[in-house]
């Protein structure tokens, strides 16, 4: 008995992966589902859409294993967290899923702040933006009265998939601090919060630790997707939670920094340390809190570009079986430095840290003539490690010591990317072998069901960094002072985003 499944739910698709008790990937699945941008600033998801790429992601992993999930201890599943799934009393999804970085609750998110941020923060510790759960579902109740009336239970992203599977009412820590209900200190729904909406404390689901098993895969859930009847199915937490274990950070002041759908720059600390510029969470590794800073767009702006940018060579290449991002990453290589001064702001959907302006736009600025494809792949890649940098002056709050920096995601896979990250923080970055959410949800896995006697020695087992990125200091003090007038656009911008 060695097998540990985790499967992840991330914005952009789902990421299923099998690995031994070594931490050795046995196999690996990923299935790309779509989300809908029905207005600027809106994103939405169809649940339906998750279940479809459970059942093909399960499926493709049986098929790379010559055993089948014989020897299988048991599954956990995550994903992207804030993202409420609306029930009605049939268990009907009422409407499609808002996602959290949507940006819609703008307005509702300020209404928030005036009238209740002081009481939200001190139990929540957050102030309301529209990444959150609380103004999502205001926005729901004010513009959608007839589907905010039919809420009979409200589950998470991972918590619904996972109640597919098998039937329990469930969620962790982790998710329950993203929805801005909850109060962790506590370790309850806060009834305060829920009156603000006036939502009933049954309508959301119990609280566990995410390492917890909550349940066993049924019969009929066995038989549409090809799990073992009766397998044990942990908890699980954010996808960001399960990162950061999968990095390895298990200890006071680990900071991760993360390039996928969205970019976070991230802590691990002892104790909660709320900060109106950050998101504090109670950690899957439980009696640790960690910090998050973060980006709305980091690999989604790379995927808007190929799609934007190079759609003939995406077909071309896909045609071929080949990836288009690597011929992107090549032409981004033949770019000098800086672009040749042209700066890209990723806020394609608003921003998170540390301006928390959902009326933000992306743009290319200083574009002249001379500007290539190219160039502008090289901007995108350094923008947002500028908005990444934001990020990491914001945890300069929490720690002084910038030694022990991981870089995760599927953008780390792109050594020019990370390069470019490590220039731009002037910091030394490792790059795990398997930095996924998928990896860190096996890693619950293991200790959920016993495997491993807590979370260090998951570690210890499981987790090796392949590479180490050294900052050429030349180019950080390059990079710093296009910085500089990479923050002045944006301060330059600010007044006209805002009378949008």
């Amino acid at each position: 008995m060695d097998k540990l499944f985790g499967i992840d739910f991330g914005t952009g698709g789902c990421k299923a992966m099998v690995i031994d008790t070594k931490g050795k990937v046995l196999a690996s699945v990923f299935r790309e589902y779509p989300s809908e941008h029905k207005k600027p600033g809106w994103s939405e998801q169809d649940p339906s859409l998750w279940l479809d790429a459970l059942t093909a992601a399960v499926g493709g992993c049986k098929e790379q294993m010559e055993d089948g999930f014989e020897g299988l201890l048991g599954l956990a599943v995550t994903a992207s967290t804030h993202n409420a799934v609306l029930l009605d009393r049939d268990g009907k999804v009422i409407r499609n899923c808002i996602m959290w970085n949507d940006q819609r609750s703008g307005r509702q998110s300020a209404r928030l702040r005036e009238e209740f941020g002081d009481k939200i923060f001190e139990k929540a510790m957050a102030m309301p933006s529209p990444t959150w759960t609380l103004p999502q579902l205001m926005w729901v109740k004010e513009n959608e009265e007839e589907n905010f009336r039919r809420i009979h239970r409200l589950m998470f992203t991972k918590d619904y998939i996972r109640s597919f599977i098998t039937g329990d009412f469930v969620t962790d820590v982790v998710d329950a601090q993203g929805s801005l209900f909850y109060d962790a200190r506590k370790k309850e729904w806060s009834e305060e919060l829920c009156k603000i909406l006036g939502l009933p404390m049954e309508t959301f689901p119990k609280v566990v630790q995410s390492k917890e098993i909550v349940g066993r895969v049924r019969e009929e859930a066995a038989r549409l997707t090809g799990l073992p009847a009766g397998l044990p199915v942990i908890a699980g937490c954010s996808d960001t939670a399960a990162e950061d274990l999968s990095a390895g950070a298990v200890r006071q002041g680990q900071i991760i920094v993360k390039l996928a759908t969205a970019g976070n720059v991230n802590i691990v600390l002892d104790d909660a340390k709320p900060h109106v510029k950050s998101f504090t969470y109670p950690y899957s590794v439980e009696g640790k809190w960690y910090t998050v800073t973060a980006t709305n767009s980091c690999a989604s702006a790379n995927r808007w570009m190929r799609d934007a940018f190079y759609p003939v060579e995406k077909e071309l290449f896909e045609a071929q079986g080949e990836d288009v991002y690597l011929y992107m990453n090549k032409q981004a290589e033949q770019i000098p430095l800086g672009s040749d001064g042209l700066l890209f702001h990723p806020y394609l959907l608003g921003e998170r840290c540390p301006y928390f302006n959902p009326d933000a736009r992306g743009n290319f600025f200083g574009v002249s003539m001379m500007h290539t494809k190219g160039h502008f792949a090289r901007a995108l890649l350094e923008g947002v490690a500028y908005s990444l940098f934001d990020c990491l002056e914001v945890l300069k709050n929490f720690t002084d010591n910038m030694e022990d920096v991981v870089l995760i995601g599927g953008g780390a896979k792109s050594p020019l990317w990370s390069q470019i990250v490590s220039d731009v923080f002037g910091l030394e970055v490792k790059v795990p072998e398997n930095a996924e959410s998928s990896f860190g949800g096996a890693l619950l896995v293991g200790v959920g069901a016993g495997c491993f006697e807590d979370e260090e020695e998951a570690v210890r087992r499981c987790v090796r960094m392949k590479r180490v990125f050294t900052p050429n200091m030349e180019n950080h003090e390059k990079y710093m002072r296009i910085f500089e007038i990479y923050k002045r656009v944006v301060t330059a911008l600010t007044p006209i985003w805002n009378e949008g």
